[in-house]
């Protein structure tokens, strides 16, 4: 009873828990404007294009909250990145639980794959064959690669099959495993679930609304083509937040061994191995990462090449 008392008390302002509640905020507009879009969705490979359309282009204010929903994936998980980073500076995983940094390098990654799913939700060109793309990718994996491709997609090829996958993930398993890991994430930080002023929190949520608006009028969500197996889409590119990645598999691609190409494979290793020693800080974290200088050189160095690689694969 204690400690719900210690959890439900206000606690004092500071900025720099400013990040971490604006993606609060911003995951409570995605599951209004989410909830409001499954009025009229429609998750079958007849009809998603047409829902969508129908969203976008005749339904009242349509284009108005799939736009807000849209910009919000963006502003999420920028805001995410400013945050694990902000904490990974100030080196708040030394003195937090190590569990606290675990779920929240998980968050970022689930947040990613919700973005990723809700994507071909809207079953355009661009959509399905990004989606070919990136399911095809875990086959560089030897003996279990073509068995998680099939299990991604609902068989070998993009069907109705990985449409339901995907929107089941988007709806419910996603946000589900999401909510969870955020609440075991605050607990385990020991933050209190309200802020104690109350009144710049509503001032940065009118803000941050005023943001989503003013980005979706001047920049409204269009709809492209409509999904084609039959007609390749050439130079598919995903989600800036995925052009990182992009671009190391097609650096890696090229690399043959014995014959074999073994790019994506590498491209996988390479990413993953970044992952898991950031993943891992709390734990492996030497002494010399107590000193402000190497912190922010790491930082630094990550950030850049972060954005270096997301510009290159966006003008290529």
């Amino acid at each position: 009873m204690i400690k719900i008392k210690n959890y439900l008390s206000p606690e004092p302002i500071k900025w720099s828990n400013y990040p971490g509640w604006i993606s609060l905020y911003l995951i409570f507009i995605q599951f209004f404007t989410g909830l409001l879009l499954l009025l009229y969705y429609r998750p079958t490979i007849s009809e998603a294009y047409e829902s969508v359309q129908q969203i976008t282009e005749i339904l009242s204010f349509g284009w108005l909250i799939r736009g807000i929903h849209i910009w919000a994936v963006h502003l999420l998980i920028l805001f995410l990145l400013v945050h694990i980073i902000q904490k990974f500076i100030t080196h708040s995983y030394f003195s937090a639980s190590k569990i606290t940094w675990v779920l929240g390098c998980g968050m970022l990654v689930l947040i990613g794959f919700w973005g990723a799913t809700g994507q071909l939700l809207t079953w355009t060109q661009n959509s399905y064959w990004t989606t070919t793309f990136v399911t095809q990718i875990p086959t560089a994996f030897p003996f279990l690669g073509n068995f998680i491709k099939i299990l991604t997609r609902g068989g070998n090829e993009i069907t109705q099959f990985t449409l339901s996958r995907f929107y089941a993930l988007h709806i419910f398993i996603i946000p589900l495993i999401f909510l969870f890991c955020w609440g075991f994430h605050v607990f385990s930080a020991k933050h209190t679930l309200l802020p104690q002023d109350l009144l710049s929190h509503v001032l940065a949520l009118l803000i941050l609304l005023a943001m989503l608006f003013s980005f979706t009028t001047f920049s409204p969500p269009c709809l492209l083509e409509k999904a084609n197996p039959f007609k390749t889409l050439l130079n598919i590119k995903p989600a800036w937040y995925f052009l990182a990645s992009y671009e190391t598999f097609e650096f890696f691609q090229n690399i043959f061994f014995s014959g074999s190409q073994v790019g994506y494979f590498l491209g996988y290793l390479f990413q993953f191995g970044i992952y898991f020693l950031f993943l891992l800080i709390p734990f492996l974290a030497p002494s010399f990462l107590r000193n402000r200088k190497w912190t922010y050189s790491l930082a630094a160095s990550g950030i850049i090449l972060f954005f270096a690689l997301t510009f290159l694969g966006y003008y290529r």
